[in-house]
């Protein structure tokens, strides 16, 4: 729990520094909070987890949002998607970072070091997106053979990995968007090098990537 605490610590730093586009005093949730509101839905695997603890809080005056993510106030989900919407996707990339080298610094990837010493990273493309209807200035397109157009997103992951290692879960590190100039062209491989945010720290080595593909 610990060590928990110190990575949702990490987390709130980084959430903390995210930009605010609100003027004036339009400021009742702070930006860790907001950011935070948003990382416990996925944390806890929980759509409707914000709505609970909001009844929670008035029913008992604390939540699990502030005991266990040390939110002050929780936002609704439209102000969430108001105010991050546009944030740079590699604002939390140093949050990840942080997390390998305390992996790294405990002894916890060295049960997965393979090739004299060297973490495996495997990439996989996907998408986080799509839609006939809703679209942005970054979205991907691709036609359909009903004639209709599809905007999507799409991103490279990156996990680490180890053959043979026994672990039920794998240590995800951050991922890219794939610009979408570049989305219907992708390559089913290239050589850009492992980010440096790891490399220069764990030696790593790209085990595979798989490129985004239609699938129909």
């Amino acid at each position: 729990m610990e060590r928990l605490d110190s990575y949702i610590a990490a987390l709130r730093e980084r959430c903390t520094s995210l930009p605010d586009k609100r003027e004036g005093r339009n400021t009742q949730y702070s930006m860790s909070d907001i950011g935070l509101a948003a990382f416990s839905v996925f944390f806890m695997q929980s759509p409707s987890f914000l709505a609970h603890q909001t009844a929670l809080e008035e029913l008992r005056g604390r939540s699990n949002a502030n005991t266990l993510f040390g939110m002050t106030k929780i936002p609704s989900d439209n102000h969430i998607r108001q105010m991050l919407d546009g944030a740079p996707t590699d604002h939390f990339d140093e949050a990840f970072a942080r997390i390998v080298r305390d992996l790294d610094a405990s002894g916890g990837l060295k049960s997965m070091r393979r090739l004299g010493g060297r973490v495996l990273i495997a990439l996989d493309g996907s998408e986080h997106f799509c839609s006939r209807k809703i679209n942005c200035p970054h979205c991907s397109t691709r036609k359909r053979s009903d004639g209709g157009t599809e905007y999507f997103h799409s991103f490279v992951g990156a996990t680490l990995v180890a053959p043979g290692c026994g672990f039920r879960h794998v240590p995800a590190t951050h991922s890219d968007l794939i610009p979408a100039t570049d989305s219907d062209r992708v390559p089913a491989t290239h050589s850009d090098p492992v980010p440096a945010t790891y490399s220069d720290r764990v030696p790593a080595t790209l085990l595979v990537e798989v490129a985004v593909s239609d699938q129909g």
